[in-house]
């Protein structure tokens, strides 16, 4: 099989909240460090925490490969599922996920059900040709474990 890559969606809530609040923080950090300068080293510390979690989702992918779901959260985070393990996909839309970790930048999104109780939420570019692709590859992939 192919390796097929799916792009985030990056959704306009996404960028309504992640740059009012990169602004707030930038004022927070000169206001606080004109009030007490040694407060700039924790300041900084906490805006490139902050700054990553809002930047990385647009880093993420979500890619198919031969035996695999290869999900890649942003920087450092990924995840890999394998076709056996995974239960359902489908398609959701709210605000929030159910999962600690997430590919999710819109209110529309996918929710991979594996092993018993897991689940990981995507968000990519065509959600319904990827769960139609998903789909297909778990499928083939069981076919070719039962030969």
């Amino acid at each position: 099989m192919q390796r097929k890559r799916f792009k985030p969606l990056i959704d306009k809530m996404f960028w309504i909240i992640s740059i009012p609040l990169c602004v707030l923080m930038t004022a927070f950090t000169v206001f606080a460090t004109i009030l007490q300068p040694s407060m700039l080293f924790f300041m900084l510390t906490v805006d490139a925490f902050v700054a990553y979690f809002l930047i990385s989702p647009l880093w993420g992918y979500v890619e198919l490969r031969e035996h695999t779901v290869f999900i890649k959260y942003g920087f450092f985070l990924k995840k890999e599922i394998a076709y056996d393990k995974i239960r359902a996909a489908e398609k959701t839309r709210k605000f929030y996920s159910e999962s600690m970790m997430t590919l999710k930048n819109a209110i529309e999104h996918v929710n991979i059900k594996y092993n018993t109780f897991d689940v990981t939420t995507v968000s990519v570019v065509t959600n319904d040709d990827f769960i139609r692709e998903l789909e297909a590859a778990v499928t083939t992939y069981k076919m070719k474990l039962r030969w």
